[in-house]
This record gives C-alpha cells, sequence and structure tokens, in this order.
C-alpha cells in the first residue's frame, strides 16, 4: 500500500513540474497589446465653423470652429488676411461681401476645409444744415441698398448698381416746417439682413423753396411762380434777359432749349435757386425717333423665342434674350414701377405681373402690317419703352393699333401715355405727362387706330452705372434724352376680356 501510494505522488508531481516549465517557456514571449491610435481607417475629418456679427460691432465677425480631430486651424478671411487661431473674432476694415476658408489639419496630418460668405457692414450718417436744407453725409459701407426715411414722409431708395456717385447715396433734402424730424438710414448687406441708424433733425430755419411751371407759344413763354415761402422773385432767362416779377412773360429772339434759373428769398434773406431746361419756338430735329419692336414680330435672336419678343416692351427686361445673348432693353428696367404694378392692390386687383405676352392669333389687320400684337390678360401688365427724343421738338406723332375682346362700346379699352420721368407706380403718373391719350371702345373686338402728338417740352437721362453696363445697347452717354411710351389696358382686362396692342410707330417732324 505505502509504495504505491509514493509512485503515485511522484508520478503526479513530475505532470506539475512540466506544465510549470511549459507555461514559463510560453510567459517569455508574450509582449503586452497596446491599441493602435490616430486615424487607422483615413477617415477623412470634418471641419466646419459659425460667423455671426459683433452686436457692439457690425464690422467684426465672430468665428467659431467645430471640427474633428483638428490640432491646427489656418483662416482665410477673403480680404487678403488670414489667422491661426480657433476661433477668431475678426473686424474688417470696410464692410463688403467676403468668402472665408477654414482650414484644419488632424492628428494625422490630414487636412479638411470649409468655406462660408460673411457680409461686415458699417452703417452710418452725419450731416449739416443751412436753413430748412439738410445735406446727409453719408458713412456706410458693405451695403447692397439703403433706403433714407427723412422723417416727414419722404423716402429715397439707393441700390449698390447706382454707385456712390449717385446723389441718393448722399441726399440732400428740404424740409418744409421747422419741425424736429427723426431721419432714419437703413442699409441692407449682401447677405439680406437690414441695419438702421437713426438721428434727429432739429434747429431748422424755414427756408424758400424755389419752383415754376411755363408754357410756350412759339418764342414767347408765360413764366409761372409756383414757390414755397417766397418774398423775392429774380428771373433769369437764360438769355442775357433778367426780370424781377412773380409770374413774367418773356418772347426769345430765336428758337432752342435756354436755361432759366428762378431765384427767391425769405423773410431773413435766404436765398434758393431751381433752374430748369426751357425749348422755346420748336426746336429742329437732328434725328428721328425711334420704338424698338413696334410691330410687335422682329425677333431679337434666332430662335424666335416668343419670350425674347415682348422685352422690349417690359417695365423691367430680361437680361439675357433666350439663347444666352445679352438684352439691349434691359438698361431701362423700373424695379419700384414693376414692384408697384405687380401688387394687386394697385392695378384693380388681378394682376401679379408686369409683362404681357405676345399673340399671334389676335394679329393687326385692319390696315397694319404685324402678324403678332402684345396681349394683356390681366390688370397689372403694361406696354412700357423709353425712347430717344431731342428736348424742345415740338409735334412727334405715335400711332398704334388696339382691340378687346368683349369692352362695351363708349367703355375705356386702355390710356396711352408719354412721361418725361420714371414713374414709381402709376400714381405718379400725373406730375410726368407730356401727353395721354386715352381709347375709347367703337366696336366689340375690333382694331382701332389712335393717333396722337405730344412735345418733348421736358425729358430725363439714364446715369452712367447703367451707361456702363452694356456697350451693345442704344444707351451711350448720360447726355440721351428719353422719354417713355407706357400704355395701361383697362383695369377690366382678364382672360376673357383681353387687350391686344401692335404696329405702334412713331413720326418724327421733318423725317
Amino acid at each position: 500500500m505505502t509504495h504505491t501510494l509514493i509512485k503515485k505522488y511522484a508520478l503526479g508531481l513530475f505532470v506539475l513540474v512540466l506544465m510549470f516549465s511549459l507555461a514559463s517557456c510560453y510567459d517569455d514571449g508574450y509582449e503586452e497589446f497596446v491599441p493602435p491610435s490616430g486615424n487607422v481607417n483615413n477617415i477623412q475629418p470634418n471641419t466646419l465653423f459659425t460667423t455671426s456679427l459683433d452686436s457692439d460691432n457690425t464690422l467684426t465677425v465672430v468665428f467659431r470652429s467645430y471640427s474633428t480631430d483638428a490640432v491646427s486651424y489656418q483662416w482665410d478671411f477673403g480680404d487678403g488676411n488670414s489667422s491661426t487661431e480657433a476661433d477668431p473674432d475678426y473686424t474688417y476694415a470696410t464692410g463688403g461681401l467676403y468668402t472665408v476658408t477654414l482650414t484644419t489639419i488632424s492628428s494625422d496630418g490630414l487636412e479638411a476645409t470649409a468655406t462660408a460668405d460673411v457680409s461686415p457692414i458699417f452703417v452710418d450718417f452725419d450731416f449739416t444744415t443751412l436753413d430748412s436744407q439738410v445735406t446727409f453725409n453719408n458713412l456706410t459701407s458693405g451695403a447692397s441698398s439703403l433706403e433714407w426715411d427723412f422723417g416727414d414722409g419722404t423716402i429715397v431708395e439707393w441700390e449698390l448698381e447706382d454707385t456712390e456717385q449717385d446723389p441718393d447715396f448722399n441726399p440732400v433734402h428740404g424740409y418744409l416746417t421747422e419741425d424736429t424730424f427723426q431721419a432714419t438710414l437703413t442699409a441692407t448687406d449682401f447677405l439680406g439682413r437690414a441695419f438702421s441708424v437713426t438721428k434727429s433733425i432739429e434747429g431748422l430755419v424755414l427756408s424758400t423753396v424755389p419752383n415754376f411751371t411755363f408754357s410756350v407759344s412759339s418764342l414767347t413763354v408765360q413764366f409761372t411762380d409756383d414757390s414755397l415761402l417766397a418774398v423775392t422773385h429774380s428771373w433769369d432767362f437764360g438769355d442775357g434777359n433778367t426780370s424781377n416779377e412773380v409770374n413774367p412773360t418773356h418772347t426769345y429772339a430765336a428758337p432752342g432749349a435756354y436755361d432759366v434759373t428762378l431765384t427767391t428769398t425769405n423773410e431773413a434773406g435766404v436765398a434758393r435757386n431751381i433752374t430748369i431746361s426751357v425749348p422755346v419756338g420748336g426746336v429742329t430735329p437732328t434725328f428721328p425717333a425711334v420704338i424698338q419692336n413696334g410691330d410687335m414680330e422682329t425677333y431679337p435672336t434666332s430662335e424666335n423665342n416668343n419670350n425674347d419678343l415682348v422685352d422690349a416692351w417690359t417695365v423691367d427686361p430680361d437680361n439675357s434674350f433666350n439663347n444666352g445673348s445679352p438684352t439691349p432693353f434691359n438698361f431701362w428696367r423700373n424695379d419700384d414701377l414693376e414692384g408697384w404694378v405687380s401688387t394687386p392692390a394697385n392695378n384693380g386687383g388681378t394682376g401679379t405681373t408686369d409683362k404681357g405676352s405676345s399673340s399671334g392669333t389676335d394679329a393687326q389687320s385692319a390696315g397694319g402690317t404685324s402678324g403678332r400684337s402684345l396681349k394683356f390678360d390681366s390688370s397689372g401688365e403694361r406696354a412700357y419703352q423709353p425712347f430717344e427724343v431731342e428736348l424742345g421738338v415740338e409735334g412727334y406723332t405715335i400711332s398704334a393699333f388696339v382691340k378687346t375682346e368683349t369692352t362695351p362700346i363708349g367703355d375705356v379699352e386702355g390710356t396711352f401715355y408719354i412721361l418725361s420721368g420714371e414713374p414709381a407706380g402709376d400714381n405718379e403718373l400725373p406730375g410726368l405727362t407730356l401727353a395721354s391719350q386715352q381709347v375709347i371702345s367703337n366696336d366689340i373686338n375690333t382694331w382701332q387706330q389712335i393717333t396722337f402728338s405730344f412735345n418733348a417740352d421736358a425729358t430725363f437721362s439714364f446715369p452712367q452705372s447703367r451707361v456702363d453696363e452694356n456697350t451693345d445697347d442704344i444707351l451711350v452717354s448720360t447726355d440721351q434724352k428719353f422719354v417713355i411710351f407706357y400704355f395701361v389696358p383697362t383695369n377690366t382686362v382678364t382672360g376673357t376680356n383681353e387687350v391686344f396692342l401692335t404696329d405702334v410707330v412713331i413720326n418724327t417732324p421733318g423725317f
């Protein structure tokens, strides 16, 4: 018994020693596992950032980055300056539209970028007063548009395309009372955000406001004073003659356009003046006036696109034709009028667009030449075209063909206007109208020809910014004088009582 137990014990001990030896050999070759670090799968890191304007200084942009595994930052602020901070606050020297780029490097050396547009802006103005005339000095930078509210019901708007040389950027405004007014300048940045500054205009001394109207008969002109608070009057007729009468009559020696200046003074002896060009005796024209696409069928491109056809008769012509070529008509766009006539409350309630369409099925055939017409089927649509004339020329004649589908005999089908300036709405037509002619229905769904004349007693010119836009249009100089052909269809126009216009012709005396 004893001998057997000893043998079993010895055998078990041998096995344990052998196992320990093997385990010792295995442990000696073991290395501890260390998990890998960094971007082992080469996953591209992301970078992004937010922007906001500092409420205390709108030229300062607050940048905050939200990036994956970024160990370095490189900001390009779009104005030539940069930063390596993670979250910089950067102040621009001038307002404007800038594209900002953030580049980050991850711990593995991988690069990520993000971009965003920022529009810092500075809005402020100061002013000087001379009696009741206030000259505003605009200190704003970075604005895409401006609105001046002078606090007396008068508002002036400015757009970037007008340039800072436009008088509406630094306006001069005359107040008509000595009250204190709150003048507000509202500037809109390039991202559509509006910022306003308001200042009190006080200490005004009421001043005279000179103005006059006139009527011409051959070489004789009757002047009518229309001034405010005028105690004395001094007229300079532009030909070397003068008068101190309130409402003088003056006969010129020769035809021409004369710059007449009226200077008035108030009770305090402060003088103001106004100069108006007065055409006398009928100026002999040197070129014929031209109506663009008067037959409504002159296709401007080879694509024969109907939308292109009506561009010459639109309040806001397209920037380009259907084939991508620039339109020669866009220089006369009138955004204010487009907004006014496209508002149903202003046009009888059915119009939401200023633009008529082309019709070939209702073409003029009663004595005209056109194969197409301009069609109006809502009350906001207009025919609008500025054309060049010469100031002082008398006896321009317009003829056109008009018809409506169902307007009763004796009712108005529409009204033609020749305007001496650009209206912001139909409510301004009375002060700009050189001539007007109603179209009275004389038969249902029948073409009738309307003829009327006008004298170019007043004109307007386009600013240099419009001249510079396109070298291929008829606008080449700020010296060119324009009037506007404007047709307002009856406000009963609908899809079942459409109005059609075609064969618009202008005749210039002597041509």
